[in-house]
């Protein structure tokens, strides 16, 4: 390790930051427990000392056998104090306990000369302190047991199942367990990110945020559940068709992550498209809104349910044997046609095994962008059926109008550009 700062040792530089990380720790715990007037383990003098000890140890001694020991040593401390704590006074929560071991760590870090490493590591686990009830709120708030449970089960299952997924090619359509079961992981997770983002915020929070972030979860639930409200609140038609739209509009940008994580370079040809896509729909729920204090309530299955990941994973499968299966016997137009028929029911899939086989080389990039294209304008058109055919009359005009003007739109500038 380089000289850190010119004018004074090493070592008195790097005991001085140790004393601060600590003390960043210690400060905040010091300002909790005063608030609630609760005895506690350390403060803003115990966790400094802490990081000091890890530090000590590692840089003057330097041998890995007595830094084990030492840590051991006040590990059992630490045991012995929550034990005793527990047993007296009742206490249950073991946070500060595990702040302090990590705190030495800190030191020790810090003492191998992982300087940065360890001020973000302090600092990582200040705010993760200091968000103590931000946190429990929200779990109270916001997360039942049928979400626990099912995040448990898929967490469980990922870990287990991913590392010994086999990776490599079976059959001639070149399947790969563990890349196939990496896509259902890498959908249910942008789902699941926007599953909470409407817990969060709310379902009934209005119109427009619940078709922003449901959309990029499921459009098609938006669509149902917003047309099936338009026939209950024949008032509110108009701002729920707007706000199918929206949905349906953001479907484009949540295509455009999916290709940019898979294969940047389609995801560059697709944006144009998806970007005008969005736009138009934007321009008209933002045009003709007129509240977003109107309350909508639509219900979202949790996107981390192993039954809902299994059928992903099948429909995915599926959908990569076919589109190989296309374009080996029928061509381009195979492909074109796979594409319409996948909107159908879901863009997702599509999107994700097009995405790899032209980033493999399988199947041309301008060929898959076509399908996916297809696909998207399909899936569109039917949710536009679904409002017609559950939705409210005064629905059914403003979302044709608008779906039309967003296939027009986004795919003439595609062509348009395309001839230039």
């Amino acid at each position: 390790m380089g000289k850190i700062v010119q004018w004074m040792p090493d070592w008195f530089f790097l005991v001085v930051l140790s004393i601060l990380l600590g003390g960043i720790v210690g400060l905040e715990q010091e300002s909790y427990h005063r608030k609630i007037e609760e005895k506690h383990f350390g403060g803003i003098r115990t966790f400094p000392l802490i990081s000091l000890l890890g530090f000590s140890v590692e840089y003057f001694v330097k041998t890995p056998l007595i830094v084990g020991i030492v840590f051991g040593c006040f590990a059992l401390m630490i045991i012995g104090e929550y034990m005793y704590e527990a047993f007296y006074f009742n206490r249950k929560g073991i946070t500060t306990e595990i702040a302090g071991l990590f705190t030495f760590v800190v030191g020790v870090i810090l003492a191998k000369g992982y300087v940065i490493e360890a001020v973000s590591l302090s600092i990582i686990i200040t705010l993760i302190l200091s968000l103590r009830e931000f946190l429990h709120g929200f779990v109270e708030k916001y997360i039942y047991k049928k979400d626990i449970s099912a995040i448990l089960k898929f967490l469980v299952v990922s870990a287990v199942l991913y590392p010994i997924l086999p990776d490599k090619a079976f059959t001639f359509l070149k399947l790969n367990p563990r890349s196939i079961w990496l896509m259902v992981v890498l959908i249910s997770s942008i789902s699941f990110a926007a599953y909470f983002a409407t817990k969060l915020l709310g379902s009934k929070r209005g119109i427009l945020i619940t078709a922003l972030f449901g959309g990029l979860m499921s459009s098609t639930a938006v669509t149902l559940a917003f047309s099936k409200r338009s026939k209950e609140t024949p008032e509110l038609s108009c701002e729920l068709a707007l706000g199918i739209v929206l949905a349906s509009s953001i479907m484009f940008i949540r295509q455009l992550i999916v290709m940019f994580i898979i294969y940047p370079s389609i995801s560059y040809r697709f944006a144009i498209f998806s970007v005008v896509a969005f736009g138009v729909g934007l321009i008209f729920a933002l045009k003709k809104h007129k509240s977003g204090d109107d309350v909508v309530e639509v219900e979202f299955s949790n996107p981390y349910d192993l039954t809902h990941a299994l059928f992903f994973g099948a429909f995915y499968t599926v959908i990569l044997i076919l589109s190989r299966l296309a374009h080996t016997y029928l061509g381009s137009k195979g492909i074109y046609l796979l594409g319409f028929i996948s909107g159908f029911a879901d863009v997702d899939p599509l999107t994700i095994s097009m995405s790899q086989l032209s980033k493999t080389g399988v199947i041309d990039i301008d060929i898959a962008l076509i399908s996916i294209i297809i696909s998207s304008i399909t899936n569109t058109v039917i949710k536009g059926v679904y409002a017609t055919i559950f939705g409210h009359r005064n629905v059914r005009w403003i979302i044709w109008k608008a779906f039309a003007a967003i296939s027009i739109v986004s795919v003439a500038v595609v062509v348009g550009l395309k001839f230039l």
